[in-house]
């Protein structure tokens, strides 16, 4: 069971209140360091008071913060297939990094995102446009899509300006075109409003993110959700950036081999390239 899904299971979830929400995703999102804190470090990166995180704890069974973060622990050094994951450990970061990222990896090949992911490319395919837009750190793996997406011959425009920038390009989608969402932890109120843009005009919406309850779920046909845990509390992008590979995998046929070679070929003459021969 993931921990979203056992705190999900709690008497009280449904009723929690938006401060107590923004208690969960931190939960949610970043098990390692909520199991391993304070109220205090809790509420900070929630943006709450530590009264907040307390209530929270309570609202959902629980006698405080401690007895919360006592069971949290457990679920989360269970879900982990080796090592020491707290934060006094300081060895070998670079390989708890890699096995941390390999783990996401993992939890990612689900059934239900493998079905997600060729259904999105499935869009991409038959869509006039599609548009891809992301803020922060989403920004990193939407820039891979869209540029290798456009490489590869397929109508994608990528949108990681500024919110008016981005809705210019979502307000020119129509019936039949796609949207793809990248958001990353904190979500803004200009991505869900573009998200939300995106379905009124009739596009496909695809959504990756970290929650599978995100507030964009509602909006988007098809959702990716890609785990985000690294090591110190701080998030990886490493399965988010496999879930795009395996979106262009889905991409990959004759046509897209001779659009890159087009590509390539135009690179070649205009003399860009230093490595050319």
């Amino acid at each position: 069971m993931t921990i979203e899904a056992w705190l999900a299971g709690r008497d009280g979830r449904d009723a929690l209140g938006a401060p107590a929400e923004r208690v969960v995703h931190v939960l949610v999102r970043t098990p390692q360091f909520a199991s391993y804190s304070s109220a205090r470090e809790v509420a900070e990166r929630a943006g709450v008071n530590v009264s907040t995180v307390v209530r929270t704890a309570q609202q959902l069974g629980f006698e405080g913060w401690t007895d919360l973060r006592q069971e949290l622990r457990a679920y989360y050094l269970d879900s982990m297939a080796s090592g020491d994951l707290g934060p006094a450990q300081s060895a070998d970061a670079a390989g708890r990094t890699l096995r941390q990222d390999a783990a996401n990896i993992a939890a990612l090949n689900t059934e239900e995102n493998l079905q997600a992911i060729r259904a999105t490319a499935a869009a991409v395919k038959s869509a006039r446009r599609t548009v891809v837009v992301g803020s922060g750190s989403g920004g990193g793996p939407a820039h891979v899509l869209g540029h290798l997406g456009a490489i590869m011959g397929y109508d994608i425009q990528l949108a990681l300006g500024s919110a008016t920038a981005q809705a210019i390009q979502v307000s020119r989608l129509e019936q039949g075109d796609c949207l793809i969402v990248f958001n990353v932890w904190r979500l803004t109120r200009a991505l869900r409003g573009l998200t939300r843009m995106g379905r009124e005009r009739g596009a496909t919406v695809c959504v990756l993110t970290d929650l599978k309850s995100s507030p964009l779920a509602k909006d988007a046909e098809h959702l990716i959700v890609t785990p985000i845990e690294g090591v110190h509390g701080t998030a990886s992008l490493t399965a988010m950036v496999s879930a795009t590979q395996a979106i262009l995998g889905e991409l990959t046929d004759a046509d897209t081999g001779r659009a890159s070679g087009q590509v390539q070929q135009a690179w070649n003459t205009l003399d860009l390239m230093d490595d050319q021969p």
